[in-house]
């Protein structure tokens, strides 16, 4: 099996896992029990926490969460409640849907252009901002495409218009696979374990220290400092604690080995027969393209024929006819229709790369002779 959809998930990191396990069966106590097994198991949680901040920097900390839609969801709600909102028509599902919520409730949300690799377009961001602002997002690293927002110099420009607003960004697609300094104008950052070899049901909400404002989402029994209740889950949070750091010692090594992926890749794809719409600067870890005309989503299937497993876009989004973002990106029907997502990790082989390349290229040809007669 050839597993290129790792935008969508990744494989386990199984010795993450097997570091944690005495946490199954051994130290399985609930955090917020008084007794010595309660405060051990507090003790991992908070060992996590000074983790997250040493990587993320000091005025940095984290709050756990269940996935990056939960962090997503908890800085969108904290901060749209008067004024108003902006974000971008390239987000991922987890930040446009419930914005687009609001908006159709009657809150006063705006949505900035994007360009045609996925990426905000600044400028028209910039100027639905104004003095009313209160919450702006902009995601770090487009899920489909793969494009990169500068969101350190966005977020210094949004304050510059107005010092007041929050500014958070969704960096899921982002952390452990492009390299990731917050700046002080960043206010909010989401991650998602299991997009860096972690389980799925764990994630982060990385908050500046310096706000205070911040409203818990999900209320009850006043875990995470108040801020996020519910038993944490100290098992995931160890094991998500273990790839982060896997991912900031073999960041370089992994980094060079998947942008010889990417390279590998797009020299060997037949570009009579796919359009490239990631751009030069996206990650390495994600390729748009689309075989034009054809239907991206037969490819999927074929290609899985023969051991191959590539995605069609986002996996949240996978009801939808078309991609929303490539929509707004300006990309007409032949071209939506024909999208294919290829998605690396950082075990992805260029063995993987070129077969995969080769299956692709020989499956679109002989699906256009079959559509076309030829």
């Amino acid at each position: 099996m050839i597993y290129l959809d790792n935008a969508a998930t990744t494989k386990v990191n199984i010795d993450a896992v097997k570091k944690a396990e005495y946490l199954l069966f051994d130290e399985f106590y609930n955090p917020s029990a008084k007794y010595h097994g309660g405060i051990t198991a507090q003790n991992v949680i908070k060992q996590a926490k000074n983790t997250f901040s040493k990587v993320f920097g000091a005025n940095f900390e984290a709050i756990f969460t269940s996935c990056g839609t939960e962090s997503d969801n908890t800085a969108i709600y904290s901060y749209t409640k008067r004024g108003n909102a902006v974000t971008t028509l390239g987000e991922h599902s987890a930040v446009f849907a419930p914005l687009d919520s609001i908006m159709k409730s009657g809150g006063d949300v705006r949505f900035a252009k994007i360009n045609s690799d996925g990426s905000v377009n600044v400028e028209n961001l910039l100027s639905l901002i104004d003095n009313n602002t209160t919450f702006v997002s902009v995601v770090h690293v487009n899920n489909e495409t793969g494009a990169i927002n500068d969101i350190n110099s966005i977020a210094k420009r949004c304050k510059e218009k107005n010092p007041r607003l929050v500014f958070h960004s969704d960096g899921v697609q982002a952390f452990g696979k492009i390299s990731v300094k917050l700046s002080n104008y960043i206010d909010l950052y989401s991650l998602s374990a299991h997009k860096i070899g972690g389980l799925k049901g764990v994630g982060a909400l990385i908050k500046n220290k310096s706000l205070k404002s911040l409203k818990p989402y999900i209320i009850g029994g006043g875990q995470e400092n108040g801020l996020r209740s519910g038993t944490e889950n100290v098992f995931g949070i160890n094991v998500f604690e273990t790839v982060l750091l896997d991912k900031i010692v073999n960041f370089d090594k992994n980094f060079k080995h998947v942008t010889a992926l990417k390279e590998e890749f797009l020299s060997k794809i037949d570009k009579t027969l796919f359009k490239v719409i990631s751009s030069d600067n996206s990650s390495p870890y994600v390729i748009s393209l689309s075989a034009v005309g054809l239907k991206g989503e037969v490819l999927q299937h074929m290609l899985e024929k023969d051991g191959i497993f590539v995605g069609t876009g986002s996996a949240c989004s996978a009801k939808n006819p078309f991609s929303r973002v490539l929509k707004e990106a300006g990309y007409d029907e032949k071209v939506l229709n024909g999208i294919i997502r290829i998605s690396f990790n950082s075990d992805t082989q260029l063995s993987d790369v070129a077969f995969t390349s080769q299956k692709l290229n020989e499956n679109a040809m002989n699906l256009k002779r079959a559509m076309y007669n030829l």
